[in-house]
């Protein structure tokens, strides 16, 4: 039996209804589905100090003109164009307070194989001045970032999608990632790359991403200026709402760690008119002269 006209109205009210309590990010979708996290955002808190890390001897703040307490506007190297009355518009760091920094484990004592922490530190010691190529800083030598060297803050990211992936745009180093979203298994184990190889997929909101075939020449931060060619990441991207995009990575490098641990951040949306800048970045032109020095003459 077909349902009464009163009837029809009831299911039609019903339906208007239940469609005005969902929260408004969960409608919007590409043409083919996803969740539409498309835009350009920067990236918060993903890059944050262990309980007890070492010595930073990379960046001596009394000896480096770039440092915050040098050059006192918290940027680095970028001028002010990235402020405005003070304040940094690069992203919307307003709002509810969000995780961010090491969640897992709670207390931030990253668990460090112990001879490998010993290398570590030993190895941060010959940075600065390094004693060799191996131990100038990888963004010196203009590197591809992996996945966590960003510069959190600043450097904005934009997402594009299209059907069967999601591609990110780094504005650093002009770095673009493409994570596959077509099923494909990991590319053989003898390919390895510094942004890793990406395949994802969504669970309702959230897009999953698991990342491997890295190849040994990524950092995490200063503090843990190498990662392996074994590092497996597990990446979760859930759109918050229509500025904000919640971001989880879980690292699991079995060489350096004895198991995986987890970093929080979120991408913040930028304000509208907001371009990508012109990254430069020319090996051995001037940074490897300020830490070597002017060589030899012949």
């Amino acid at each position: 039996m077909l349902p009464s006209r009163n009837e029809r109205l009831f299911l039609t009210v019903g339906v208007l209804a239940l469609a005005a309590c969902l929260p408004a990010h969960s409608q919007a979708r590409t043409a083919d589905g996803q969740p539409d996290i498309q835009g350009m955002y920067t990236r918060n808190g993903v890059v944050a100090l262990e309980a007890h890390p070492p010595v930073n001897p990379i960046d001596p703040s009394d000896k480096n003109p770039l440092s915050v307490s040098n050059r006192g506007d918290g940027l680095g190297p970028y001028p002010k164009v990235f402020q405005q009355g003070g304040a940094r518009i690069r992203g919307r760091q307003g709002g509810p307070r969000r995780r961010t920094g090491i969640v897992d484990p709670e207390d931030r004592n990253l668990p460090w194989r112990p001879e490998e922490d010993a290398k570590r530190r030993e190895f941060l010691l010959h940075m600065n001045p390094p004693v060799d190529l191996q131990h100038v800083e990888l963004n010196a030598r203009c590197a591809l970032p992996g996945l966590f060297q960003g510069d959190d803050g600043n450097n904005p990211y934009q997402f594009l999608q299209r059907a069967g992936e999601v591609v990110i745009l780094y504005d650093y180093n002009h770095t673009s990632r493409v994570i596959h979203l077509d099923g494909r298994p990991h590319v053989g184990k003898n390919i390895r790359l510094f942004m890793g190889d990406s395949i994802g997929h969504w669970e309702g909101d959230t897009l999953v991403v698991d990342t491997t075939n890295f190849n040994g020449r990524t950092a995490y931060s200063r503090e843990i200026p190498y990662l392996t060619d074994q590092l497996h990441t597990v990446e979760r991207f859930t759109r918050a709402d229509d500025n904000t995009i919640d971001y989880e990575v879980t690292i699991d490098d079995p060489v350096l760690f004895s198991k995986p641990w987890t970093v929080a951040g979120y991408f913040a949306r930028v304000p509208a008119g907001t371009d990508s800048l012109e990254f430069a970045c020319a090996e051995g032109s001037q940074t490897l002269v300020n830490i070597f020095g002017q060589p030899p003459e012949r």
